[in-house]
């Protein structure tokens, strides 16, 4: 497997805004040199492959200050860095097999939104073979050599269920942990090695959603891992709703966070809600302070109970405050125990 190759073949240069939730990953530390992909699960968590992130040597995370985390722009120069605050890999991870290839980044808040980057939600959809699905990175679109891009590009796959597929140990089935992809089903379009994370994605009602992210190739004209772009090549993908429970127990947050709301941010139920209940008890402050002001005028000035008093009370005893609307702790991600 050329781990360290880099190219999107047969990609196309993507539209300003048109995925706006993925990353570039870099590690640029040591011989550990490497670029990969991530995706924008939440203001604070980004998905990546567990191969960008576990020390090949030591099989811990590597040193979080060692990683750049560039959003907000597909032009990798105009983007925004992050600050990566934790690395959770999953525990099950092999590399030698590319197993459970699949971390969490808790990364400083991203300014969502404004700063041209966006969150994706999680596809919980059926699946299929023959479907066609997108995929994008940074990588050259040379078969072989080349420079990074500067620009972020795409390309078209198709997901497949054929006899090929199980070629790979780790796959079990279209509904599996790992997805895989056909080349020959779309000749000469194609992520490669150095595309670690690449986000897999399905159009739902015009909104993207995430399904995988691309971990490693088999040529199935050989044995073991290696090159794409060719007819007998096979990519393989991490399928991100198979790890839901992994995602909800390490950033610790319920998993509508995650599949919920396919153009509204993470937590737009929240604040949504907040601003329900503050019209509601809005409305029902006006009609009480209406009513009592009608009261006295009609008796000349007699109040017989505040307004405000009025308008609590009608709020209800179990109304909900709007710090407990407003406040959650920001995510903490921890190790997973197996």
């Amino acid at each position: 497997m050329t781990l360290l190759s880099k190219r999107v073949v047969g990609g196309k240069e993507a539209l300003p805004k048109e995925f706006p939730f993925v990353v570039n990953v870099q590690n640029a530390k040591g011989q550990r040199s490497l670029q990969c992909v991530g995706t924008i699960l939440h203001n604070q968590v980004i998905v990546v492959p567990a191969f960008c992130v576990v020390h090949p040597d030591t099989h811990s995370p590597v040193d979080r200050q060692d990683l750049v985390v560039g959003y907000g722009s597909e032009i990798r120069s105009q983007q925004k860095h992050a600050r990566v605050v934790k690395i959770a890999a999953n525990h099950d991870f092999v590399r030698k097999e590319m197993a459970n290839d699949i971390a969490l980044l808790q990364v400083e808040p991203l300014d969502l939104g404004r700063s041209g980057a966006q969150r994706i939600p999680i596809y919980t959809g059926s699946i299929h073979a023959g479907q066609e699905l997108q995929v994008m990175g940074w990588g050259s679109d040379k078969v072989s050599g080349g420079e990074w891009s500067e620009a972020l590009k795409y390309t078209n796959v198709i997901l497949s269920n054929s006899t090929q597929c199980h070629k790979s140990r780790n796959y079990n089935g279209i509904e599996g942990r790992v997805l895989c992809t056909e080349n020959r089903l779309n000749l000469g379009h194609d992520v490669c090695d150095g595309e670690f994370g690449a986000a897999l994605v399905v159009k739902v009602n015009g909104h993207y959603q995430l399904l995988g992210m691309f971990s490693y190739h088999i040529d199935t004209s050989d044995e073991g891992y290696s090159q794409c772009a060719k007819d007998t090549s096979l990519a393989f993908y991490t399928h991100i709703y198979s790890y839901m429970g992994f995602i909800a127990a390490t950033t610790q947050l319920p998993v509508d966070e995650f599949i919920a709301h396919i153009d509204k941010p993470a937590n737009y139920v929240k604040y949504q809600s907040k601003y329900i209940v503050i019209f509601i008890i809005a409305v029902v402050a006006v009609w009480a302070m209406v009513k009592l002001l009608f009261k006295c005028w009609a008796r000349y000035g007699r109040l017989d109970e505040p307004a405000y008093e009025l308008a609590v009370h009608s709020a209800g005893p179990d109304a909900l405050s709007d710090a407990e609307f407003v406040h959650r702790p920001h995510v903490e991600i921890m190790d997973i125990t197996s």
